[in-house]
């Protein structure tokens, strides 16, 4: 079934089949889709502006930049590889469609599509941050005072850190790099160059491979003795932070695995 220019205004399609349909140039207004199937369906600049679906199937669907702006998925899902690039171009209603489908996705158990859409959702929400302090638009200049800006300022500059940091908790290769970083590169070296704050309790002279321990042990309190102690407030402190980013980076760590150990 292939299909040019089709054009529908609140209508409501219950129980259709749209497999191997190819639409071009559709306009779908408000309109409602129950129970369709949209399996290996190829969409071409197709508007879907409003429009709600509910317990759909879009197994192997084709988008090709289309409009889905203030649409709502209940009981079906897209994939991400396929719904990236029709995704709405406003940060606000990227995120707001982006956090729909990670929802509906993580629903039937698409814990990798859900992830997806959940990385989407807080770009998309760190790009309408910016947008509000930045003003980058009338629309936020008029919706959004100083006072909003401000706080938008510090949610991005959290949301940011939080990327950089942990991964937003969702990707364990940057808590490990960082957590290797910080605990075997970074904190030797400034401990390194506060070492005349530091002492060992034998009373010899401190060596690197001290310090790589001395390092490990605040991250890892448990199995490693380093033998190492601070005598100065700017060592300790390196110590305190390292040990709180260690429990941080860990605890998310062991979130991260026990997610992944409920999906298997």
């Amino acid at each position: 079934m292939a299909l040019e220019s089709p054009d529908f205004s609140h209508c409501t399609f219950v129980n259709l089949s749209f497999k191997n349909a190819k639409l071009e140039n559709g306009r779908f207004l408000n309109c409602v889709f129950v129970g369709c199937y949209f399996r290996r369906a190829e969409f071409t600049n197709c508007s879907f502006v409003g429009c709600r679906f509910l317990d759909c199937n879009f197994g192997h669907i084709v988008l090709k930049s289309c409009d889905f702006r203030f649409a709502v998925f209940r009981g079906c899902q897209v994939s991400h590889s396929e719904m990236e690039f029709s995704l709405p171009g406003e940060p606000n209603l990227r995120e707001e469609l982006a956090r729909t489908l990670s929802i509906e996705s993580s629903r039937l158990g698409l814990a990798r599509e859900a992830r997806r859409y959940r990385v989407e959702e807080i770009r998309a929400h760190e790009k309408h941050l910016w947008a509000v302090i930045s003003g980058s638009s009338q629309w936020y200049r008029e919706h959004f005072d100083a006072v909003a800006r401000i706080k938008a300022c510090l949610e991005w500059g959290g949301s940011l850190a939080n990327r950089w940091l942990w991964g937003y908790g969702e990707r364990a290769v940057v808590l490990v790099r960082n957590l290797v970083t910080v605990t075997l590169l970074l904190c030797p070296f400034l401990f390194y160059v506060c070492r005349e704050q530091l002492s060992h309790t034998s009373g010899r002279p401190i060596e690197i491979l001290d310090l790589l321990y001395f390092s490990v042990e605040n991250v890892v309190p448990a199995g490693v003795v380093s033998g190492v102690v601070t005598n100065g407030f700017v060592t300790w402190s390196i110590a305190v932070l390292e040990s709180l980013f260690g429990v941080v980076a860990l605890a998310l760590f062991a979130a991260y695995i026990f997610r992944w150990s409920l999906r298997r």
